[in-house]
C-alpha cells in the first residue's frame, strides 16, 4: 500500500448528533492529537440568479479567515459513502469579493471565462461556524486532518445547522478515512453525509423539497476493464442507496424505502454479476450484511405495498364494510410498527458500520492484488466481452424459466421473476456499453414484464401479510375482512396471470442489443 499525496482535496464527512460533540472531542483518537487551530470561520458563496456555477458543478467561495480573505474554487468532485473528492483552487484576495485573476487551476478558472457570468454572481448563502481542528499522525506515512465544525448555514431567512467531523487526508490512502471512522463508530453514533455545506446551501437557496432518488446507471465505457466497471457500478448503487437515506428516516414518502430496497438489490446483483472477477471470501462478509439489511427492510416495504396500493381499491368497493374497516385500520396499525423497525436499523450502530466498510472495502486498493490468477485475468480483461457472455446467459436463463408461461405455477413465476429481475439489473449495469436506442427499448419491454411479474408476486403476499398480522387474533371482524382481501387478491394475481403473455412476447420480440 504506496503512500500518496493528494492531488485533490480528499475528505470524509460525517454527520454528528449536537449531543454528541462534547464526546466527540473527549474521544482517545481525537484527545491526544495535537490541536492544529480553533477559530471562527465565516463564508460567502456566490453564483448567478439562476445559478450558473451550480449547474456546472462549481463552487465560488469567500472565507474571512483569521483577518484575511481566503478565495476558494472547487468542482468536478464526487462523493462516495461520504468520501468526496473534488478539484480545489485556494488563494488569499483583497477583500470580500471575487477576484478571478487569482485562479490559477486552468480547468476552473474557465468556468469564469464569460464576463456576463462574472457581472451576474451575488451572494447566495453563507456559512458561519466554529472549527476545531486536530492533526492524527495515523503513522509514518498518514496524516489526517480532524475538524469538527459546528455552526449554520443561511439563505435569506433560512437555516440550518451544522455539526459534523471532516477527516482531510493530507498524506496516506483513502482507505485510512474510513478505518479511523470506523473506530470512532463503535463509541459514537456518527453517520456517513454525502451533502457539502455548499450542496445544503444550495438547497437552502432553492427553496425545493428533496424527493426520493432513483437508480442512474455507471458511466461504463469499452475502454474500461471488468474491475474498473465493477467500481464504477459500485459507487452508482451506493450513492443510489444513501440518497434515500434521510428521506425514508423522515418518515415521509413510502418511495424513499423502496428505492432503498431497490438500491440494496442492484448492490447484491453487481456482487453477483461481477462474481466472476471477486474473491469469494472478501466479498462474502459484505454480501451477508447487505442481505440482513435488505431482510430487515422488506417486512416495511410489504406493508407499505399492501396499505398504499392493495387495499386502496378493496376499501373503495367494500368501504362501509365494519368488519373491513376495523381490520384496515389494524393493518395500518403494523405498517407504522413495521416503519419504525426499519427506521431503527437505519439509525443502528450495525448499519453505519456497513455503509463505512463498504466505502473502506472499495476504497482500498489492496484487494484486487489479493485475486488468484484466474479472478486476476478477468479482472483486468476489457469489460465488452464480459458484459456479452453474463447478459447472454441471463438472457436465456429468462427464455428457460418463461417457457409456456401461460403453464407455469407460482412458484415457477417466482423463479421467472428473479431471472428477469437479475437480467434487467445486468442490462442496466452496462447499457453505457451499447447503441442507447436499443437498449432503451429492450429496458421498456424488460420493465414492464418485471412489473407484471412483481405485481403478481405482490398479490401472493397477501396471504403471508395475514398470517403474519392476525394469527392468534380474535376479534369478530378478522375471518370476514380475510375472505374479502383472500378472495380479492386471488382473483387479482388471476386477472395478472391471464395479462401476462403480452409482455411476455414483446420481451420475446425484442432484439439483442449487446450483439
Amino acid at each position: 500500500m504506496k503512500p500518496a499525496v493528494p492531488p485533490v482535496e480528499i475528505e470524509l464527512k460525517l454527520l454528528v448528533p449536537p449531543g454528541a460533540m462534547r464526546r466527540l472531542s473527549a474521544h482517545p483518537l481525537l484527545k491526544g492529537a495535537p490541536r492544529v487551530s480553533r477559530h471562527r470561520l465565516q463564508s460567502v458563496y456566490f453564483d448567478t440568479p439562476r445559478l450558473d456555477l451550480w449547474r456546472q458543478g462549481i463552487a465560488l467561495r469567500l472565507r474571512r479567515e483569521a483577518g484575511r480573505w481566503i478565495q476558494a474554487v472547487k468542482g468536478g468532485g464526487t462523493a462516495l459513502a461520504g468520501l468526496h473528492r473534488r478539484l480545489e483552487d485556494e488563494a488569499e484576495v483583497a477583500g470580500p469579493t471575487p477576484d478571478f485573476s487569482r485562479i490559477g487551476h486552468h480547468e476552473l478558472a474557465e468556468a469564469f471565462s464569460s464576463e456576463r457570468l462574472r457581472a451576474r454572481l451575488k451572494p447566495v448563502f453563507v456559512t458561519d461556524f466554529v472549527r476545531s481542528t486536530r492533526l492524527l499522525e495515523i503513522d509514518s506515512a498518514t496524516r489526517v486532518e480532524a475538524s469538527m465544525d459546528r455552526g449554520m448555514i443561511r439563505s435569506g431567512k433560512r437555516s440550518t445547522p451544522v455539526f459534523e467531523l471532516e477527516l482531510e487526508l493530507k498524506n496516506g490512502v483513502p482507505q485510512q478515512l474510513y478505518e479511523i471512522a470506523l473506530k470512532l463508530v463503535k463509541d459514537l453514533p456518527l453517520s456517513i453525509e454525502n451533502r457539502s455545506k455548499a450542496e445544503r446551501g444550495y438547497a437552502l437557496y432553492r427553496r425545493k423539497d428533496p424527493k426520493p432518488a432513483r437508480a442512474h446507471p455507471a458511466a461504463l465505457t469499452p475502454a474500461l476493464s471488468v474491475g474498473e466497471s465493477f467500481k464504477a457500478v459500485m459507487r452508482a448503487n451506493i450513492a443510489h442507496l444513501q440518497a434515500n437515506e434521510r428521506g425514508m428516516l423522515a418518515d415521509g414518502d413510502p418511495e424513499y424505502l423502496h428505492q432503498m430496497r431497490v438500491a440494496l438489490r442492484r448492490l447484491r446483483s453487481a456482487f453477483d454479476v461481477f462474481g466472476p472477477a471477486m474473491s469469494e471470501a472478501a466479498i462474502a462478509r459484505l454480501v451477508a450484511e447487505l442481505t440482513w439489511l435488505a431482510a430487515s427492510l422488506g417486512p416495511a416495504r410489504d406493508w407499505d405495498v399492501f396499505v398504499t396500493e392493495t387495499l386502496p381499491p378493496i376499501e373503495r368497493e367494500f368501504g362501509t364494510h365494519g368488519e373491513l374497516k376495523a381490520f384496515s385500520g389494524h393493518c395500518r396499525e403494523l405498517r407504522s410498527r413495521a416503519g419504525a423497525k426499519a427506521r431503527r436499523v437505519v439509525r443502528s450502530k450495525r448499519h453505519r458500520r456497513l455503509m463505512l466498510s463498504l466505502g473502506a472495502w472499495l476504497a482500498s486498493e489492496d484487494w484486487p492484488s489479493q485475486l488468484d490468477l484466474d479472478r486476476r485475468v478477468v479482472f483486468d480483461a476489457p469489460v465488452s466481452d464480459f458484459a456479452a457472455k453474463v447478459l447472454e446467459k441471463r438472457y436465456q436463463r429468462v427464455r428457460k424459466r418463461g417457457h409456456e408461461i401461460g403453464k407455469l405455477s407460482t412458484k415457477e413465476l417466482h423463479r421467472l421473476r428473479i431471472a428477469v429481475k437479475k437480467f434487467r439489473y445486468a442490462a442496466d449495469f452496462f447499457a453505457g456499453l451499447y447503441e442507447a436506442k436499443p437498449v432503451r427499448e429492450a429496458l421498456k419491454r424488460l420493465s414492464r414484464l418485471q412489473d407484471m411479474l412483481g405485481a403478481i408476486n405482490d398479490a401472493g403476499i397477501v396471504a403471508n401479510l395475514i398470517a403474519q398480522g392476525f394469527d392468534g387474533e380474535g376479534d369478530k371482524h378478522v375471518p370476514e375482512a380475510k375472505g374479502i382481501l383472500l378472495g380479492w387478491s386471488r382473483s387479482r394475481a388471476a386477472t395478472l396471470r391471464g395479462e401476462l403473455k403480452g409482455p411476455w412476447k414483446l420481451f420475446r420480440a425484442a432484439g439483442r442489443f449487446w450483439r
